[in-house]
């Protein structure tokens, strides 16, 4: 997978053909598509050869490669001073407005990507979106435009840093304090007297609020995340880039159009990356995933790549932020845990709610959420009943013992193509089992049930145990039961042992429907009564045994 600056070198490359592209086409020349297909990776390949025969049909220019960008360019009234930040979708720059005599940050959309109206769209959508809404904690909008074949916004210029920002400069350790947290962020009302967690509440309420806005207006962000919560001077937070805003009901993401949101934050069902619908409560959760980050530090999900990240999503329950940082309070626990419900109906009906809850937690008081959890044993019920819905569910204790975790269990069904899922705790179910108490389709640890099984104690359909097994196919050290059994006391259809009972059975002392070995017994036709041989039988196993 691409760095981050791998894709934007890209990104800008990609401008800078299609622009180079269109300056030959519009200077009357018939350019090979050939030519520059070649120079680019083969998975940009269909992009860019969509972009060349817009321009050949005459559907689109792109800007020209010979106009760059850099300071002291014009778009009418900004002239650009220097470079922002760069994404996959846009450049935004800091500019100056000649008229109003002010800052601006002008967010321009990528050459190539303008040849496209969904495109367009979207990054017309940003500005729509605020202009409904008109809230104190949302970066504004001041102009839209396009000049030299370059769309752009001129938004509110923010001189103070994003929160991912935020995340970045505090130390390096966990235990961090309102006052560093004043301090990075330059918001005072957040220091004296709180603890960080207060801080850290008081900092994202305002962000629950512009959320509830927004969704009254039937309008879900889809990409709440740290980088897109702005700080002003005073330290206020502001949300931004509403580029990816869409109603209620619209699909979440397209496999075959682009990714909508930052894996990290995204909620199960964006990532599902599927045409399932999505209503505001997926900001709720992205949002939960931000507070989380800031009470611990870390983020609840990480990966090597963004499918394992996807998957983690789906499938895992967030580790609990006490897990992770020993300070966070109950009730800040219980918020979290709600916002980020892997069940969308588990969450908070509204953004107002968590943001009543985020307020609470600023003041000191005790959270609806936490009410809502009910008794352990309620709390205990509910994750029965995910565990025995049918859908993908894992669970993992953050507690361990000798590097286990306490209790590992993985249900529901599997996705086509995904691997075999192994489960190791001390009490651990899955498709592959391993710990103190397993349970699954392959199984081993002291007590080990299921299809094939391993261990001191066991049953299954093979069943090999050190001490006593049982199943269909039974090996056990001392005491095997099955309809095929080895052991040195064993009972079965076919018994093999020292000691055996059985249908058929092959031992030194041998009872059954046709014994074979030392000593057998045959339907009370042997020497002797059953009882006798039974204590016969007994007094050699355990001289055998070296027991008097």
């Amino acid at each position: 997978m691409r760095t981050s600056g791998e894709r934007e070198s890209l990104d800008d490359y990609l401008d800078r053909l299609v622009g180079e592209y269109s300056d030959v086409v519009s200077g009357g020349g018939a350019p090979s598509h050939d030519h520059y297909l070649a120079l680019v990776p083969a998975e940009a390949r269909p992009g860019l050869e969509r972009c060349l025969k817009m321009i050949d049909a005459g559907l689109a220019q792109a800007p020209s490669a010979g106009r760059p960008l850099a300071p002291g360019t014009t778009f009418g009234r900004y002239r650009l001073l220097r470079e922002l930040g760069r994404g996959g979708m846009a450049l935004v720059w800091l500019a100056h407005d000649s008229e109003l005599r002010r800052p601006v940050a002008l967010k321009l959309l990528r050459p190539g990507l303008a040849l496209e109206a969904r495109h367009v769209d979207r990054f017309r959508r940003e500005a729509l979106a605020i202009a409904k809404l008109q809230h104190p904690h949302i970066v504004r909008v001041y102009d839209v435009g396009q000049e030299h074949g370059f769309h752009f916004l001129a938004m509110e210029y923010l001189e103070g840093p994003s929160l991912a920002t935020v995340l970045e400069a505090l130390p390096e350790k966990h235990g961090w304090t309102a006052d560093e947290l004043t301090r990075v962020t330059g918001n005072f009302s957040l220091g004296p007297g709180h603890t960080f967690e207060q801080a850290a509440a008081a900092l994202l309420a305002p962000v629950a609020e512009v959320l509830h806005a927004a969704h009254q207006q039937g309008l879900v962000h889809r990409d709440v995340k740290p980088s897109n919560i702005l700080l002003r001077a005073d330290g206020s937070a502001v949300v931004a880039d509403f580029g990816l805003a869409k109603g209620e009901g619209d699909p979440a993401l397209s496999i075959t159009g682009d990714t909508l949101g930052t894996p990290y934050y995204m909620s199960p069902e964006q990532a599902w990356l599927s045409e399932s619908k999505v209503d505001h409560r997926t900001d709720v959760y992205s949002l939960g995933v931000t507070l989380y980050e800031l009470l611990t530090g870390e983020r609840p999900f990480e990966g090597d790549n963004v499918l394992e990240v996807f998957e983690k999503i789906k499938t895992l329950q967030p580790p609990s932020p006490r897990s992770r940082e020993h300070r966070v309070t109950k009730d800040a626990n219980a918020v979290v845990r709600k916002a980020m419900a892997r069940d969308p109906e588990g969450r908070f009906d509204t953004s107002l709610e968590l943001y009543d809850d985020l307020t609470a937690l600023a003041r000191g008081e005790a959270t609806q959420a936490r009410r809502s959890q009910g008794s352990l044993l309620q709390r205990s019920w509910t994750q029965m009943r995910v565990f025995c819905s049918g859908q993908p569910y894992e669970f993992r204790s953050r507690t361990t013992l000798f590097g286990l975790p306490l209790v590992h269990l993985i249900s529901g069904r599997r996705y086509p193509g995904q691997p075999v899922r192994a489960a190791k705790g001390w009490l651990a179910m899955g498709d592959v089992a391993v710990g103190g108490i397993a349970f699954g389709g392959a199984a081993a640890g002291v007590f080990a049930f299921g299809g094939m099984v391993t261990g001191l104690f066991t049953m299954g359909g093979l069943s090999l145990a050190l001490l006593v097994s049982g199943g269909g196919i039974s090996v056990g050290g001392l005491l095997s039961c099955g309809g095929i059994s080895g052991g040195y006391l064993a009972a079965g259809g076919m018994a093999f042992g020292y000691a055996v009972i059985g249908g058929y059975t092959h031992g030194v002392w041998a009872m059954g429907g046709s014994p074979h070995g030392r000593n057998v017994w045959i339907d009370g036709e042997s020497e002797g009564s059953e009882g006798e041989f039974f204590r016969a039988m007994m007094r050699a196993a355990l001289e055998n045994l070296g027991i008097d």
